[in-house]
């Protein structure tokens, strides 16, 4: 199985969202999966982490752009826009035929989700605050 995860995680965003898709990436290693990791904002010592622990990751472009607020109350947290974002993930998942993509960030919802249907047999959206509508399985 592989399996793709986009999270980010800064000094704004914290790193809950990050230690808790590292927790399933393990485990989904452990059972033999392939996973990795599409991050825009991540800092050294999480990589650090993910280099450790033999995960792969891809990081997309962090240069900020001017974001569009989508309507979402956490959307600058993304540092671009939900379609620029999906653009860069689509690219950097490009090489693989995906199972799963796993995402864990109050910056994206359906838009972006219906945009990465077509990157993964499977989407697995994690959301603790439900204030968005999302397009996953």
């Amino acid at each position: 199985m592989k399996a793709a995860i986009r999270v980010d995680a800064s000094d704004q965003i914290g790193t809950g969202h990050f230690m808790r898709c590292l927790t399933l990436a393990d485990a989904l290693k452990q059972r033999g999966a392939q996973v990795r990791f599409i991050a825009r904002h991540l800092p050294v010592h999480l990589r650090d982490i993910l280099a450790a622990k033999r995960h792969e990751v891809m990081l997309l472009n962090s240069t900020p752009s001017k974001a569009i607020s989508d309507g979402l109350s956490h959307a600058h947290w993304l540092g671009t826009s939900q379609y620029n974002d999906a653009q860069d993930t689509t690219q950097a998942l490009s090489d693989k035929a995906w199972d799963w993509l796993v995402v864990d960030h109050y910056s994206l919802d359906a838009r972006w989700e219906s945009v990465l249907r077509q990157t993964a047999k499977n989407i697995l959206v994690i959301d603790d605050i439900a204030d968005r509508q999302h397009d996953c399985d």
